[in-house]
């Protein structure tokens, strides 16, 4: 039987890298950027992990081909951030199948995303309602309720999910955040102790006792933690930060500055780490790193205020452009790809999402895709733009007289160009072609005589040689 559950993040609550979760995750919660949790979000940089899966007995039955294809579409749904037709899925899925608290728990997680609290509380009761033995079903309403900042009720739920099963180790963890969020260090400790006895392979429980025990001034132990966490995941984020702020808290700042730069290799697109890093690197006084930490921290800054636009106006084609076109600033061509598809998903045949994602494919060496891409764009609107790509690629695919029509027709004359003349010269020589070989070598080398005197002229801003100002 398929284990089927729509795992979803909570608003407030990132979650963390701890054990897989035996579902069906629309994103996988077990594999999503850990952060910030409890009371005190945000205080404390990705100080703690919430585990809101674990352990669970055999899911509803969701057999039915017909339920399957529903699940699918809603995932597929989800990940088109079509929450209300995703909604509607498992709607009809529960209407076939009434009695599977499954179905129940993955429209919570939906209506969570719509922030339709109240729905998302009845679903998660009436999952517990239809298998009250889970105690997988408990902690999920526990870390929803922890989310709303319900802690009384959070911690009911927890409780009773370690009752039910007293080495679900997520429940440990979760109620051992509540107590972190108070402040109450020696508690929360113990509770992540519980946690790391029911799974000595839990990282979260590691990574919290270790932030528990900095706080409590037991940098040795800390560490000790912090590293079995990292030697369980070497790519947890949240555990590299800790690290990272143990060694600073001790003036160990070479320690810091190599864990906080393990940190960026592992999540590259967050400002915190940057800043973080700065913070050592000054101490080191390090300043030629410390403004190039400055200045990723600002183009990280942008880019968060895009990504916000973005969420805000999310069927607005052109929001997705401008990030797209953000990202291509920070050589991050991937997510580029995934932003300008997302525009051509809205509106199919936008000729700048096509020229920008072209831009992005020849910049991963994926040159079939980006001539595709210009290919399409020229058609709907032949502008110099997309010739002027496309040139690139058929130069990067070393067809000559392709890449220098299209430089033509473009109007652009640059170090590319003279470079495609020179090239197609130097393989007309070789056919023994030389009136050919020779005219391009001319033109070549007046381009570039052209280049070499704009470069040398004189901006407006600069005066002319010879020029007397005014007294």
């Amino acid at each position: 039987m398929r284990k089927l559950i729509l795992a979803l993040p909570l608003a407030g609550l990132l979650t963390g890298c701890g054990s897989e979760p035996t579902s069906l995750s629309i994103p996988n919660p077990s594999t999503t950027q850990p952060g910030a949790s409890g009371a005190k979000a945000g205080q404390e940089s990705a100080a703690a992990t919430v585990q809101k899966t674990g352990p669970s007995a055999a899911s509803g039955s969701i057999e039915s081909p017909v339920v399957q294809q529903l699940i699918s579409k809603a995932r597929s749904a989800v990940v088109t951030g079509q929450n209300l037709v995703a909604v509607e899925s498992i709607s009809q899925a529960i209407g076939i199948s009434p009695e599977d608290a499954d179905l129940f728990r993955m429209r919570a997680d939906v209506y969570v995303r719509l922030r339709e609290m109240a729905n998302a509380r009845a679903d998660f009761s009436t999952a517990i309602r239809l298998q009250p033995e889970r105690a997988d079903f408990r902690n999920y309403r526990g870390y929803f309720l922890m989310s709303q900042g319900l802690t009384k009720e959070a911690v009911e739920d927890f409780n009773e999910a370690i009752k039910l099963d007293v080495k679900h180790a997520p429940a440990w963890n979760n109620r051992g955040l509540v107590s972190l969020a108070y402040s109450e260090y020696q508690k929360a400790e113990a509770d992540f102790s519980k946690a790391i006895e029911a799974d000595r392979q839990f990282a979260d429980g590691w990574n919290n006792r270790g932030f528990a025990r900095m706080k409590q001034d037991k940098h040795d132990d800390a560490i000790a933690d912090l590293k079995e966490a990292i030697r369980l995941n070497e790519k947890y984020a949240t555990a590299w930060n800790n690290l990272g702020l143990v060694y600073m808290a001790r003036e160990q700042y070479e320690e810091a500055a190599r864990a906080f730069t393990r940190l960026i290799e592992v999540s590259p697109m967050d400002a915190r780490w940057y800043n973080h890093r700065r913070s050592a690197l000054l101490k080191l006084e390090r300043f030629d790193e410390v403004q190039q930490d400055s200045n990723q921290i600002e183009w990280l800054t942008g880019l968060t205020q895009l990504t916000q636009q973005a969420n805000a106006n999310g069927r607005d084609v052109r929001v997705w452009i401008n990030r797209g076109e953000y990202l291509m600033t920070g050589n991050q061509y991937g997510a580029a790809i995934q932003d300008f598809t997302r525009a051509l998903m809205l509106n199919p045949g936008n000729t700048d999402a096509l020229t920008g994602r072209a831009e992005a494919w020849l910049a991963t060496k994926d040159l079939q895709n980006a001539i595709q891409d210009c290919d399409e764009s020229i058609v709907v609107s032949p502008t110099p733009r997309a010739y002027s790509v496309r040139a690139d690629v058929w130069l990067a695919l070393n067809n000559l007289d392709q890449a220098i029509q299209d430089f033509e027709t473009a109007g652009r004359f640059d170090d590319a160009v003279v470079n495609a003349y020179e090239k197609r010269s130097q393989a007309y020589r070789e056919k023994n072609e030389i009136e050919k070989a020779d005219a391009d070598a001319q033109r070549a080398a007046d381009l570039r005589a052209a280049l070499k005197g704009q470069a040398q002229k004189p901006t407006p801003t600069e005066p002319e040689p010879g020029f007397v100002p005014n007294p």
